[in-house]
């Protein structure tokens, strides 16, 4: 108990780690071979830590044809629960205050680093771990005739949990609206108007005018000895001058006023401000731990007793389509068969060992897999 509240602990405390900044890499703690739970003590190390109910193996081993009753209804029972079709199990989300809004929790089994073993060595391990956690249980005595039954190592079995939080709380922004114009075209006055004046210049006209100088009158006059008096007539002289006929005049013309088009801005909205909410945004942490490493169930498998030639040569001639045997189609489960069989178990997270009825069915054998569904443990009343 003591090492189960050490995990979760530790568990929680990678979830706060993580929580901070984007989502985290999944984590997946390391699992051991010889299918031990792999758990954290009280100074945070990992150990291997086997299963309950393997501690309590070498003493049934001690006496296995003692106690074959004793222990017939309790094998059963675990065979049931262990063999559910779901190999996954997740719970409700679970509402945590502050900044952390949701919480799902998922168990699921997984072969995880298993699955990059080659097949020979997978073999050797799922055997080890066959010989080493094998438990001691009685086989159902209900059973009908032809099955067998025989262990098989379930893969190890992990919590995920997903944690949703408020990454960054949400708000108000301030969105400034800027002012929007129309573009219009309008006359306006360049010049005024008014008048302009033009000088008429005054008219004159020449004249010539005689102008008498001397009157006439009674002069005498001497030539050749002799004086006369005479009548001179008036003298004149004339002269030209330039008389004013009419006087210089101003003119006022009008001239009408300027106008030119241009084009202006009209302004049609003013600016505004306005404030709209922001939704918050989340961030998601996902943490896996290994709460228990491989353990070996009971349940009806396929063996040489009641499984025939041709069906091990089906079995070799699906292995060989789907790229695990490469080897001849013999008819014999031998280790070359058997090391395909658990490869492909792993790779599908199946209980591997034996061959199962839930094994053939994933291969699509599924007429070869009624044959024997009457032996499953589940399915026996």
């Amino acid at each position: 108990m003591r090492q189960k509240k050490v995990l979760l602990s530790a568990l929680l405390a990678a979830g706060v780690i993580t929580g901070v900044g984007s989502v985290s890499a999944v984590e997946v703690l390391p699992s051991c071979d010889n299918g031990a739970y792999a758990v954290l003590d009280a100074n945070g190390n990992l150990v291997c830590q086997p299963p309950a109910e393997n501690q309590a193996a070498p003493q049934q081993s001690a006496k296995p044809a003692a106690q074959p009753q004793q222990q017939s209804a309790q094998p059963q029972q675990q065979v049931a629960s262990e063999q559910k079709p779901a190999t996954q199990q997740q719970t409700a989300a679970k509402p945590v205050k502050g900044p952390i809004i949701e919480k799902r929790e998922r168990i699921f089994t997984d072969w995880g680093p298993y699955k990059k073993k080659s097949p020979q060595e997978l073999l050797q391990i799922i055997k080890t771990l066959l010989r080493e956690q094998a438990p001691v249980a009685k086989y159902p005595e209900n059973a009908p005739v032809g099955c067998c039954y025989g262990k098989l190592v379930k893969p190890p079995t992990y919590k995920e949990i997903i944690i949703k939080y408020i990454k960054e709380d949400g708000g108000y922004k301030l969105v400034i609206n800027p002012p929007k114009f129309r573009v219009v075209e309008k006359k306006i006055l360049v010049r005024p108007a008014y008048h302009k004046c033009e000088e008429i210049p005054a008219k004159y006209k020449i004249e010539q005018e005689k102008i008498m100088v001397a009157p006439p009158r009674a002069i005498w006059t001497y030539a050749n000895g002799i004086y006369c008096k005479v009548q001179v007539p008036p003298e004149y002289v004339t002269i030209t001058r330039k008389v004013l006929v009419e006087p210089p005049k101003c003119k006022k013309e009008l001239v009408p006023p300027e106008y030119k088009i241009v084009k202006v801005k009209e302004l049609v909205k003013d600016c505004t401000c306005e404030k709209k909410p922001v939704p918050p945004k989340y961030g998601v942490v996902k943490k896996v731990i290994q709460i228990k490493g491989p353990e070996v169930i009971w349940d009806a498998v396929l063996c040489d007793i009641n499984l025939k030639p041709d069906d091990i040569a089906k079995i070799q001639q699906r292995l060989k389509e789907l790229g695990y045997y490469n080897g001849p189609i013999t008819g014999k489960l031998d280790d070359a068969t058997m090391a395909a069989v658990v490869k492909f178990q792993v790779d599908h997270n199946l209980p591997a060992g034996n061959i199962s009825i839930e094994t053939l069915e994933a291969m699509g054998l599924k007429d070869l897999a009624k044959n024997y569904i009457k032996c499953e443990v589940k399915n026996l009343q």
